[in-house]
């Protein structure tokens, strides 16, 4: 029934586990609907000339807060972002897994949502087509390079989820898409970064 009962892969500490050690409120589903993305015009007071952003100007979100939207437009998809990938939060939207990397920073953004609401529309997601992820400190867009169905103990997706050498974002539903329960495969788009603020995290 859900896309992500469990995480995509057997992670070394659970989303739960992580989720308890943030000391994070729980779920606010009326702080949820408060949510507004970041003004450009703001975001380019804090970038310096490189257009890095410094870790030292954000206000990274703790796990239960919508933090983003996910929009691509080609197919209609339009979705809030949780930080954390609860049931509560995936009956809502999307949610990054906490063991991944926020947009912008090197590395991979791992998000996931249920294939029966929103994500179920990545099935129609075309190689070129722009993911743009709005963010509290940041507007980002990235460019769909890959669109695959694999295990969900796929090894060579496992490496992708911990790669620290670019900055993407790999978003992923349960597959078949029409399907109402669990299964081991899932429709995973990988896209790379486009434009957004790159967050420094040494600054």
């Amino acid at each position: 029934m859900y896309v992500i009962g469990k995480p995509v892969i057997q992670f070394v500490t659970s989303t739960i586990e992580l989720f308890l050690l943030t000391d994070a409120p729980t779920f606010d589903a009326q702080a949820a609907e408060d949510f507004t993305a970041i003004k450009e015009e703001e975001v380019q007071e804090k970038v310096n000339e490189n257009n890095e952003l410094p870790s030292s100007e954000l206000t990274y979100p703790v796990g239960g807060q919508q933090y983003g939207k996910i929009l691509v437009s080609p197919i209609g998809l339009d979705v809030p972002l949780y930080f954390g990938d609860t049931d509560e939060m995936l009956r809502l939207g999307a949610g990054q897994f906490m063991g991944s990397v926020y947009p912008g920073e090197q590395g991979t953004s791992l998000i996931g949502g249920h294939n029966v609401d929103g994500f179920g529309k990545l099935a129609m997601i075309n190689i070129g087509d722009e993911i743009q992820i709005q963010t509290t400190y940041g507007n980002y867009v990235f460019t769909v390079s890959n669109k695959e169905v694999a295990n969900k103990d796929d090894k060579a997706i496992n490496d992708l989820i911990y790669q620290r050498d670019k900055r993407i974002a790999l978003l992923y539903t349960c597959y078949p898409i029409d399907s109402l329960g669990m299964t081991d495969e899932r429709l995973f788009v990988t896209a790379d970064y486009t434009s957004g603020p790159m967050i420094n995290e040494n600054e």
